[in-house]
């Protein structure tokens, strides 16, 4: 139903507020909410006609001004996947569902499987709206204009589920629109029967999609324990190895990990052989980690290695026999669910002291980025309550002067904005 000026101003101030946390707290997320909502602007689907620039504006000042720190230490990893958009859809689609066993493989078909049938549904619906006569052209936009990201980088491989996500608030509906295509429709018995066949199809499906990997993702209270041994003895700081089937690739360990002190525990994936017994790299490892190092040996990582990586079920207690047959190992903490191994001689020396890297954003400032920051934000102030004048002031010359002088005003401050940027990109490089 329509809304009054005042709540159509309340609700634009939200969206600027979520816009701001998504820039500030994901590097992906913002770039898709741009797209979208330029795509819909350029398709008279939203009035807003300043809310892209504004947007564009506060995203291009986060990563120029404040964000500097990760960006420049990061930048292959950020766009080295620009434009890749073959590779970045194999390593995030097939690429991910390789090896393992038979039951993790059922676990990823099934979430290929559940995702393709939302889209396709999501299509059924859109053609169904359009052979009625109807469009849904927003719906399409908050679909469609998602699957750009796939340009954009690989994400770790995880950009397919990203793109699926940001999808689904246009898809779901459009899903729904292909059950009941008309306002009142689905009077008769197939509407309702279709709904409630999908429901079925889709929550049984999750349990397997979602749930089917607990084996490894669940977190046992032994695991629990052990960390809180290492973080009991991680003065100054500590060294925890685990085994990977991919020490480059595969750096997430299936542990309760990082649960604090995280400027004092340094995680390192190690190689776990394929044949329990020859641990020798595993112990010249636990050498290399120096003073208050410690291998950890953990249930869900086991099963996560024989789950993903195909290692043999027996492999974990196999493992312990060959670590506990080595002299210059003792186990420091032994439980159902966690093994935690030591030198038995403690090397000499100390570890180092704890680096916690940057405390808040690390600003490069000149006398340029100063005048270029406070014209950032004169810029943000002016376009934020230029739409907000949009949806609360009453359409007449009154608003339509201020409009076009507040536009007139922004272009010296958006040019004094992308100076800055430059100089910035051009002092450090």
């Amino acid at each position: 139903e329509p809304v009054g000026r005042r709540e159509r101003a309340v609700l634009l101030a939200v969206l600027i507020g979520l816009f701001a946390a998504s820039v500030a707290s994901h590097q992906l997320t913002p770039f898709v909410m741009l797209g979208v909502l330029t795509v819909l602007v350029l398709a008279r689907r939203s009035t807003l006609r300043g809310l892209p620039l504004l947007c564009c504006v506060m995203l291009a000042v986060w990563v120029g001004f404040l964000a500097e720190p990760y960006w420049s230490g990061h930048f292959d990893e950020l766009f080295g996947g620009l434009g890749s958009l073959g590779g970045n859809l194999d390593s995030s689609v097939s690429g991910r569902i390789q090896g393992g066993s038979s039951t993790h493989k059922l676990v990823l078909y099934a979430r290929v499987a559940l995702a393709a049938g939302v889209l396709a549904f999501a299509g059924y619906g859109w053609l169904r709206r359009r052979r009625a006569g109807l469009s849904d052209v927003s719906l399409l936009v908050l679909t469609a204009v998602p699957f750009l990201a796939f340009g954009m980088q690989s994400y770790g491989g995880e950009v397919a589920l990203r793109v699926f996500l940001f999808a689904l608030p246009g898809a779901c509906v459009l899903a729904a629109l292909a059950v009941f295509p008309r306002s009142g429709g689905g009077r008769g018995a197939l509407g309702p029967a279709a709904a409630l066949l999908a429901g079925l199809v889709l929550i049984f499906g999750f349990l397997v999609a979602r749930w089917g990997n607990e084996p490894f993702e669940r977190v046992r209270p032994g695991e629990v324990a052990a960390m809180d041994y290492v973080y009991a003895h991680d003065e100054p700081t500590a060294q925890v190895l685990w085994p990977s089937s991919d020490p480059v690739n595969s750096v997430t360990p299936a542990m309760p990990w990082g649960a604090r002190d995280m400027e004092r525990v340094n995680y390192r994936a190690t190689q776990a052989p394929r044949d329990p017994v020859l641990v020798d790299g595993l112990v010249e490892a636990l050498r290399d980690a120096g003073p208050n190092g410690y291998l950890m040996i953990n249930r869900g990582q086991a099963v996560a290695l024989q789950l993903d990586s195909g290692y043999a079920p027996t492999w974990e207690q196999r493992l312990l026999r060959a670590l506990d047959a080595r002299p210059e190992l003792r186990r420091a903490v032994s439980n159902a669910d966690a093994t935690v191994y030591e030198l038995a001689d403690r090397p000499e020396g100390r570890a180092p002291k704890p680096d916690p890297g940057p405390i808040g954003p690390m600003i490069t400032w000149t006398p340029m980025s100063v005048v270029g920051g406070l014209a950032a934000v004169a810029l943000l102030a002016l376009l934020s309550a230029r739409e907000l004048v949009r949806v609360a002031m009453r359409p007449g010359v009154r608003q339509l002067r201020w409009l076009q002088g507040s536009f007139w005003f922004s272009l010296p401050l958006l040019a004094v904005v992308l100076a800055a940027l430059i100089h910035r990109l051009w002092t450090m490089s």
